[in-house]
């Protein structure tokens, strides 16, 4: 799939039929896709996820960009299904993605019931949460960073796109037997990091002052004084997107 295919559906999905979003029950085809042969029931879950013996441990934290589920829609890149329901969408289900397994995570109805994408059949999905999120697998771009699983697009801008991309740390437990010190848990933590794109390429937007302007070096002079007359914090997200959007509006 090309990236400007991409950018093109992506401006589709924001323009999705609110009444088709709100539908409650999954059709007969989208039933057909999350049961068919392929699509894997979850390997692991939290508390056996990493491997770790930690004696009376915990996992504190989770791998999922959302532990939530939220209702959402799924583009595959290829069409998969029973004879005569092939399709390549899924929508309106619950859905979660798992960081650390990249695995998109989708529930049947409203059962326990959960089948699992991977990352290399998956396009694209959007979760229709208050403020609807849009995510891109990284095999659509270049890279200055070796970048696996999804990138959310922030902000669409004609000169400079906004996306973030979420590191996934594991602190491994810290307990010394002999010494009867330090921490029994996993700890897991979830960092974003900022990247804009050009062209096809995603490049790392800094969180200060000298990288950002360095992304925007043709106009760097008016969004240094509109960063100043902001006092903006530059680790803010909705600073970031404030700061993209006066560029691209210059």
């Amino acid at each position: 799939m090309k990236v400007a295919a991409t950018i093109a559906f992506l401006c589709t999905c924001c323009a999705l039929d609110s009444t088709a979003q709100q539908e409650a029950v999954m059709n007969q085809t989208t039933r057909d896709l999350i049961n068919m042969r392929g699509l894997l029931l979850p390997s692991s879950n939290t508390t056996t996820l990493f491997g770790i013996k930690v004696p009376k441990g915990d996992v504190v934290g989770d791998p999922y960009i959302d532990v939530n589920w939220q209702k959402g829609d799924c583009k595959l890149y290829r069409k998969i299904g029973p004879p005569g329901r092939e399709g390549d969408s899924i929508s309106n289900v619950p859905l979660r993605y798992d960081l650390y397994s990249q695995e998109l995570e989708i529930k049947v109805d409203n059962s326990a019931e959960v089948r699992v994408i991977g990352s290399d059949m998956l396009a694209m999905f959007t979760t229709n949460t208050p403020v609807p999120r849009m995510y891109l697998n990284t095999r659509e771009f270049k890279s200055e960073d070796e970048l696996k699983g999804f990138v959310e697009v922030v902000k669409m801008g004609a000169r400079l796109s906004l996306f973030e991309y979420p590191k996934l740390t594991i602190i491994k437990p810290t307990y010394n037997e002999a010494l009867s010190s330090g921490s029994r848990d996993t700890k897991i933590t979830k960092t974003p990091q900022y990247y804009y794109l050009r062209g096809r390429t995603l490049f790392k937007l800094g969180t200060s002052k000298k990288k950002i302007l360095e992304a925007m070096p043709d106009r760097a002079d008016d969004v240094e004084k509109f960063i100043k007359a902001n006092d903006f914090d530059l680790k803010s997200r909705a600073a970031l997107i404030q700061i993209v959007d006066y560029y691209n509006s210059l």
